[in-house]
C-alpha cells in the first residue's frame, strides 16, 4: 500500500492500473491475556514497521509492561515510552548496551545505552542516554542468546528468570493477527484497490475483534476465570448467530440472545495448552531451511521451557569481555 504522503493521483492510478492483492503493514499493541488490540497504526510499503510504530499511541500508565522485538528499538522511541509511565521489556542487539555499570546477583547487569554515533552526523537531535538493566539468557535446545533490556531495574522485585520466561509472551501477537486474519476475515486478501480502501477493510476488522474479545472477557467473568482458556472462533460464531438473528425486537429477545451467547463461550473453554515446537522448515528447496518430509509431523511435543541465564563476574564486564554460559 502507497505511503500516506504519496501524490494525490495515486488513488486514480490504481484504479486504472492492473495489480495484485494490496498489502499493508499493521503495527499492533494487544494484550496478552485477554488478546484485545489496544492500539493499531497501518502504514505503506515503503515503510518499515519502526517507523510505522512512531505513530503509535502506546500510553499503558502505570504499571504496564511493553513487550517488544529488536525491529522497534530506537532510544527516542525508549524516552517517550517511559515518559508516559511505561515500563519496558525489549529484546536488543548483543553490539548494544555494553558500557556495563554494575553487575547484580541474579546474573543480570546495569548498562549505559547510548544513541547511534551516525544520529549526530545526520543532524538530527541526539536522544540523551539512558540506564536500563541488561538480561542475556538461552533457550535450551538453541544455540542463540538472547540478550533483553528492561527499565525494570530492581533484581529483586523483578527476578531476572522471570522475565526472560516472560518475555516469550511477546508472541500472543501472532495469535491475535491470526484470530484477525484466519479466523475472522474469512478471505485471504484484501479487495480494495485504493489505499483510502484499505484502510476501511483493516480498521472495521480490528473494531469487530476487539468487540469479540470484550464479549470473550465478560463470559470469562461468568465463569470465574481468565479470557485464555475462552474459544475466539467459538466467540465468533455466537457472535454471527446473533446478528444474523431476527429476534431483534424486543429488546429484551436481544438481551436474552447475549445471555445466551455468553452462556455457550464461558461453557466452551480450552484445554490448557501444552508447550510445542514446530522446526523452521518448509517444502520448498529455495531457501537454506531443510524441507519437510512428507512424513515427519508438523509438531511435536517438547520438554517445558528451560532458560540459562549468563553469569559472570564484575571483572570480567568491566572489560567489555561477553558473559560467560554456565548450565
Amino acid at each position: 500500500m502507497p505511503s500516506r504522503d504519496e501524490k494525490s493521483d495515486e488513488n486514480d492510478l490504481l484504479a486504472r492500473s492492473p495489480m495484485g492483492y494490496p498489502q499493508a503493514p499493521v503495527v499492533a499493541v494487544a494484550e496478552c491475556s485477554s488478546h484485545a488490540v489496544l492500539d493499531a497504526v497501518d502504514g505503506g510499503f515503503k515503510e518499515s514497521e519502526r517507523i510505522v510504530s512512531d505513530a503509535l499511541d502506546a500510553d499503558g500508565g502505570t504499571g504496564t509492561l511493553l513487550l517488544a522485538g529488536r525491529g522497534l528499538w530506537g532510544l527516542a522511541r525508549w524516552h517517550r515510552l517511559r515518559g508516559q509511565g511505561t515500563h519496558l521489556l525489549w529484546r536488543i542487539e548483543r553490539r548494544k548496551a555494553r558500557r556495563v555499570k554494575d553487575v547484580l546477583p541474579d546474573g543480570s547487569h546495569l548498562a549505559r545505552i547510548e544513541a547511534n554515533k551516525h544520529s549526530k552526523a545526520a543532524g538530527t537531535v541526539k536522544a540523551p542516554p539512558a540506564l536500563v538493566r541488561v538480561i542475556e539468557y538461552r533457550v535450551d535446545g538453541q544455540a542463540d542468546i538472547v540478550r533483553l533490556i528492561t527499565s525494570l531495574t530492581d533484581h529483586e522485585k523483578y527476578p531476572a528468570a522471570e522475565l526472560a520466561a516472560l518475555y516469550a509472551r511477546r508472541w500472543e501477537t501472532e495469535l491475535v493477527f491470526d484470530e484477525i486474519k484466519t479466523h475472522q476475515r474469512g478471505r485471504p486478501v484484501l479487495m480494495s484497490q485504493t489505499p483510502n480502501g484499505v484502510r476501511q477493510e483493516i480498521y472495521p476488522h480490528l473494531i469487530v475483534h476487539h468487540a469479540t474479545r470484550e464479549l470473550l472477557n465478560e463470559a470469562a467473568k461468568l465463569h470465574r476465570s481468565t479470557a485464555e482458556p475462552t474459544s475466539f472462533t467459538q466467540a465468533l460464531h455466537a457472535v454471527r448467530r446473533t446478528v444474523t438473528s431476527p429476534s431483534g425486537f424486543p429488546p429484551s429477545a436481544r438481551r436474552r440472545d447475549r445471555h445466551l451467547g455468553l452462556t455457550e463461550i464461558s461453557l466452551s473453554l480450552l484445554p490448557r495448552r501444552r508447550s510445542r515446537d514446530c522446526p523452521r522448515k518448509i517444502r520448498s528447496r529455495i531457501t537454506p531451511y531443510g524441507s519437510k518430509a512428507p512424513q515427519e509431523p508438523a509438531s511435536h511435543r517438547r520438554s517445558p521451557l528451560v532458560i540459562t541465564l549468563n553469569h559472570s563476574n564484575g571483572a570480567d564486564l568491566a572489560k567489555g569481555d561477553r558473559p560467560a554460559l554456565r548450565s
